[in-house]
């Protein structure tokens, strides 16, 4: 077996979490650029300022990242004059935002530094870029980027932030610990990959024990133990498993069944732009369970949808029975299904659909 390194992100968490700014990024440099989406930044900029006063640390200026993840808006970016003189980069905000900021960071070859508005998707902590059009349609997955040198988690900021994303966060979330356990069922792992899958473990225990409590505190903006556990949930322990199991192409442990689904139905005109991609992962998670025959788990997953108001039916995201038929064979032809112990069929999915309609 060749030599190999393992290198997942470290983290500072709470109110008053961008205090340590100073002490993670002075081995890096001294000159700072932050890129995040206007609503991110807006959130974050007095915080971000206040910790870098009576500091070495300088930010040279706040830049938006564009609309989209895209090659075109990281290019524009790396014209830019502070982008260009700064030492290292802070990006700010949700997926998008840090995506775009991770395109730049390998073409300029500078470390970055993530700070998370949102509790909405591993992002921040993970080696993957999802990239789009300029027209917002899906592209590329850029893996194995290099990481963030530490993430910095505002609680308050995202306990402020619209509890949507939560929501959406929390589908997502739980689906890690589904897809990746059935993906690596019956496989001899190597250490990393094995560590990562049983760490998934909580990326689902965590938010079934706190996210209905968590949602109730967004709404109200409290920045409490409940958010807390959650964010890092979705945030750091999706990311932290996200790379332990996909270290190399032909070893990728992501992705199941609830993925494929969102994928496939992102074919269909006008659906991505009306559906939150954790939304429709969290119900995708029902369909898996049906076809893997886990019947009682199924249930108790329905239940907790239930409570959260995630959907536990097509009818739920307004998508029929024949949507899914539609796209039912570039279900079973995702890249997400490669490490799948089974070879789904188009009629196990047809079945698992019937039955949740």
């Amino acid at each position: 077996m060749t030599d190999y390194t393992i290198d997942i992100p470290s983290y500072t968490v709470g109110v008053n979490a961008y205090k340590e700014i100073p002490k993670y990024c002075r081995p890096y440099g001294r000159k700072a650029v932050v890129i995040g989406g206007r609503k991110a930044m807006a959130a974050a900029r007095e915080k971000l300022v206040r910790a870098c006063e009576g500091s070495d640390i300088e930010i040279l200026d706040f830049v938006l990242y564009g609309n989209e993840a895209s090659y075109e808006a990281a290019e524009a970016l790396e014209e830019m004059e502070p982008v260009q003189k700064a030492d290292f980069i802070f990006a700010v905000g949700g997926g998008k935002a840090v995506d775009t900021t991770k395109l730049v960071a390998i073409a300029l070859e500078k470390p970055f530094f993530t700070f998370p508005t949102l509790a909405s998707n591993c992002a921040a902590a993970s080696s993957l870029a999802i990239v789009y059009h300029p027209d917002g349609s899906f592209r590329d997955f850029v893996h194995y980027v290099d990481t963030t040198k530490h993430v910095f988690i505002d609680t308050d900021i995202i306990a402020h932030a619209p509890d949507e994303y939560l929501w959406a966060g929390i589908g997502d979330t739980c689906a890690k610990y589904f897809e990746v356990t059935t993906s690596a069922k019956g496989e001899k792992l190597p250490h990393y990959i094995r560590t990562g899958v049983n760490m998934s473990r909580l990326c689902m225990e965590i938010l079934v024990d706190y996210g209905e409590q968590a949602l109730r505190d967004n709404r109200q903006g409290l920045a409490s133990e409940a958010m807390e556990e959650c964010a890092l949930a979705i945030i750091m322990t999706t990311g932290w498993v996200s790379m332990l199991v996909a270290r190399e192409h032909n070893m990728d442990y992501n992705g199941g069944i609830a993925h494929a689904l969102f994928y496939s139905l992102c074919e269909i005109p006008g659906f991505e732009a009306d559906h939150i991609h954790g939304v429709v992962v969290g119900f995708g998670i029902l369909m898996q369970l049906l076809m893997n025959g886990e019947e009682e788990e199924c249930e108790r997953m329905k239940e907790f949808n239930r409570r959260i108001g995630l959907p536990t039916s097509l009818r739920d995201m307004g998508v029929t029975v024949e949507d899914v038929a539609k796209v039912a064979e570039r279900i079973i032809r995702d890249e997400d299904l490669e490490h799948f112990p089974y070879k789904p069929t188009v009629d196990q999915i047809m079945a698992a659909a019937e039955r949740l309609k």
